[in-house]
């Protein structure tokens, strides 16, 4: 079939398999704009999933943007021969890079990752002495601030948080995503995260489960949440990077087995 006879032939949309293997026999850019055409929902829905987490780092477009070129490269590297189905290869490779396209953008700035560092290290010191979680005004006496100034280093800090949580809960699985029949083993895997993601979340107190749903699941900014829950924004952002040191470290433990 000549270049001409190729761009000239319509391929059914619903049949992406047929112009997937023309295309991956001929090379042509023609096949490769239908192909790139039909599959650019994988970029907009993983852009817009993120948008939630990564509102503050990076709009939507500009991660649609960074979604379409991993989209591209993804067509090219695609094998089908391995077995595995071109939306879940593809899906894959675009979250990667939007994440890597966030983690680029220096959102997190020094002297926040340096207090990051700072705090943590006070709260490890207080909960050995203390024999328990130390509070706020304790935090900020230990460091030398005003509790108003430790809420805003918490708040600044929860980004990083968020992002840390978002690689955990990925982690395991990207083990099995390129496996189109899971077996026995991977399935069971799955469901016992699951299980203790829950349990996870079970240890939470209210306050921190109302966050946890409201900021994740309802997609409502801090702000938003502090008006609801009638505290400042700093202060949900103090909750929200708790709430995910809890569930981090818990399912760290699993993950590491």
């Amino acid at each position: 079939m000549t270049q001409a006879e190729l761009q000239s032939k319509n391929f059914a949309v619903d049949d992406p398999d047929e112009l997937m293997r023309q295309y991956k026999e001929t090379g042509s850019l023609e096949l490769r704009n239908q192909l790139v055409m039909h599959y650019s929902y994988i970029a907009k829905t993983v852009a817009v999933k993120m948008s939630s987490t990564f509102h503050k780092y990076a709009s939507v477009e500009e991660m649609v943007n960074h979604g379409a070129i991993a989209l591209i490269d993804s067509l090219e590297r695609y094998d089908p021969s391995q077995g595995v189905k071109f939306p879940t290869f593809a899906f894959t490779k675009v979250r990667g890079a939007i994440i890597d396209y966030v983690r680029k953008q220096d959102w997190l700035p020094r002297r926040v990752r340096q207090m990051d560092i700072l705090i943590t290290k006070a709260e490890s010191q207080l909960t050995n002495e203390l024999g328990r979680t130390p509070t706020r005004e304790e935090m900020a006496k230990r460091l030398g601030m005003s509790l108003s100034k430790y809420d805003k280093c918490v708040f600044e800090m929860s980004g990083e948080s968020i992002y840390s949580f978002e690689a955990l809960l990925d982690a395991p699985v990207q083990m099995n995503l390129f496996k189109t029949n899971p077996g026995p083993e991977e399935k069971m895997d799955e469901q016992e995260l699951r299980q203790e993601l829950a349990k996870a979340i079970d240890g939470l107190n209210e306050q921190e489960r109302t966050v946890l749903s409201l900021y994740y699941y309802e997609n409502l900014t801090m702000r938003e949440i502090g008006q609801v829950m009638g505290v400042s924004e700093q202060r949900i952002g103090q909750i929200n990077r708790k709430l995910i040191k809890k569930l981090k470290d818990q399912l760290s433990d699993y993950v590491k087995g």
